[in-house]
């Protein structure tokens, strides 16, 4: 089905992010911040929280709506662990429900990554709010990376929420990551 193939899944710019985000001058973000140290941004139909000290990004570079970049722990640390959140309209497609495409996406995933392999894959509500839980690791020119991404669609449009990190970091970054991922509400 021709339709299928091109219908790109947004998280795929992913892969790239974090390597070249050393350097970036942070945006000027519209965050509030909160009295634990996080900070809240907030737009017309989604809301996220983050670390007050971890850069956040919403220029729209590197084709996701909004990056957020761990703090750069040594001038060593030559990737930077963040989370990013792509926008897709799904108006037009295909798809229409969370099954769809999840299946897009994972075949994306095996079909598009290096030495990619899905580790899990779960179905989960929170809020009401259905959403797929996915998490697998890929190569990316010298990084082995891990990734946990969270799918949702309300309405037309889909959610794409990644936690990419250096493989052997994930363990030390899943509990903030999971935070941030947590904390995104839709309107």
């Amino acid at each position: 089905n021709m339709k299928m193939s091109r219908f790109r899944i947004i998280g795929f710019v992913i892969v790239i992010i974090g390597l070249t985000s050393c350097g970036q001058k942070k945006q000027p973000s519209t965050a509030v911040k909160n009295s634990d140290g996080w900070k809240t941004f907030e737009t017309a139909d989604y809301s996220i929280r983050y670390p007050g000290n971890w850069d956040f990004d919403n220029s729209g570079r590197n084709g996701v709506t909004l990056q957020i970049f761990s703090a750069q722990t040594s001038a060593e640390d030559n990737f930077r662990e963040n989370v990013n959140l792509g926008i897709q309209d799904l108006s037009g497609q295909k798809v229409k429900n969370l099954d769809q495409y999840t299946q897009i996406s994972e075949s994306q995933i095996k079909t598009m990554m290096t030495n990619s392999k899905i580790l899990s894959s779960d179905r989960l509500t929170r809020d009401g709010q259905e959403y797929q839980k996915v998490i697998f690791t890929a190569v990316q020119g010298q990084f082995n990376l891990k990734f946990e991404q969270y799918y949702l669609i309300k309405g037309h449009l889909a959610y794409v929420l990644t936690l990419t990190c250096v493989a052997d970091k994930f363990e030390g970054f899943r509990e903030v990551g999971e935070k941030i991922l947590d904390s995104f509400r839709t309107k």
